[in-house]
């Protein structure tokens, strides 16, 4: 596994430097980066990758990357030419890993975004404990670059740019003799206290101000009208409209839905969906939908039917490839559901993407990962 060329590197990152200073990157470096290292970040937008780079820069970084942008066009195209290491999410890959390693012992620098997807609502993920034993396996200096206000200037569910400032701060979390003295456990936890970002309350806290933009897809991950609780809030550009109760909820620029903060309405909206779960012996959701997988080196459509979700299952039934198929994959095993947010839900097995596209209902992937990552945590508890 070879690390990415130095003169297209250099190139490219004093690009994306400028890039990046102009979309409001200010850069503050605590520690100086030694070569072979991991270097850990939190995920709140797309351009993600650019603020590592750029805060880590001149130095080379390999990214472990989810392996199904390799699959797009223009995203595997800079995939490939940074020679960043394909993963499938939420599964074991040896290949990848030993990738990872054979960058590390030629002092290369591995670069992962722990929480294994974009935050929908700009608060940190929960960590996978993966992470804690690879570090502990690799016994090098681990960095966390940390984000703050990159979710309010290019939020996940949008495509447009709220202009305001990035402040990203690059220090030390791990010397190879405290990973030495450490348990996975105490790693684990180290990290998830490190990459701890709540972007809607430090906006606020910091009275930080980002040019307002059209807020479409918001609705999609706040779909649920914070004032009368029903479904099916409607964007009209600056603003979330109810048309039950005939609210109106502006914002987002400061982390607000009219006096709403986001996240609380959004932990609302997960609370609520968790009570009808609870009171639901029988509960089960159903949706037409696209299949999407691996097809000719590309991600495209492969089918059409019906998933539904209880609490042992996620069960499709329509076609893939031409052929009708009855695919079951268990609850137990399935802790999240990635989301493209207002498109679809993916489930990897044995390094195949099953991507579920919604065409119906917009909101219905976000219902989806609320119900599935509940009934994952019950079925946890219930062993």
């Amino acid at each position: 596994m070879k690390r990415p060329n130095p003169i297209l590197y250099w190139f490219l990152g004093s690009l994306l430097l400028i890039f990046a200073f102009f979309k409001g990157q200010r850069i503050v470096r605590l520690h100086r980066i030694k070569r072979g290292a991991i270097v850990l970040s939190n995920h709140t937008s797309f351009y993600d990758f650019i603020y590592t780079t750029t805060a880590t820069f001149p130095h080379r970084v390999n990214y472990l990357a989810v392996d199904k942008m390799f699959y797009e066009p223009v995203a595997g195209f800079f995939m490939r030419l940074a020679r960043a290491i394909p993963k499938p999410l939420f599964e074991s890959d040896p290949s990848s890993i030993k990738k990872a390693f054979q960058v590390l012992n030629h002092k290369g620098i591995i670069g992962i975004f722990p929480e294994g997807q974009i935050s929908a609502i700009g608060s940190t993920l929960p960590i996978s404990k993966a992470i804690a034993k690879f570090i502990k396996k690799a016994q090098v200096n681990v960095y966390i670059v940390l984000h703050k206000g990159a979710y309010f200037v290019n939020p996940p569910w949008s495509k447009k740019t709220f202009r305001g400032r990035v402040d990203s701060t690059v220090s030390l979390l791990f010397s190879p003799s405290d990973i030495e003295s450490k348990s996975i456990d105490e790693i684990h936890q180290a990290i998830q206290e490190a990459l701890n970002f709540q972007s809607g309350e430090y906006v606020r806290k910091n009275q930080l101000l980002y040019k307002a933009n059209d807020i479409a897809n918001l609705e999609n991950v706040v779909f649920q009208c914070p004032k009368c609780s029903t479904h099916g809030l409607i964007s009209r550009v600056n603003h979330l409209y109810c048309p039950t109760c005939d609210s109106a909820f502006h914002g987002f620029v400061h982390g607000l839905l009219g006096k709403y903060p986001l996240e609380e309405v959004f932990l609302k909206q997960t609370q609520l969906i968790r009570r009808h779960i609870d009171e639901s012996p029988n509960f089960e959701i159903s949706a037409n939908v696209a299949l999407e997988s691996y097809l000719d080196k590309r991600l495209c459509e492969v089918g059409k039917g019906v998933l539904t979700l209880n609490r042992q299952t996620y069960r499709y039934v329509g076609t893939m490839n031409g052929e009708l198929i009855d695919k079951v994959f268990s609850t137990k095993v399935v802790p999240t559901l990635p989301s493209d947010i207002g498109r679809n839900v993916q489930i990897y097995e044995n390094k195949i993407i099953y991507q579920f596209r919604f065409d119906e209902i917009k909101y219905m992937p976000q219902y989806f990962v609320h119900a599935g990552e509940y009934i994952y945590q019950l079925q946890q508890i219930k062993g």
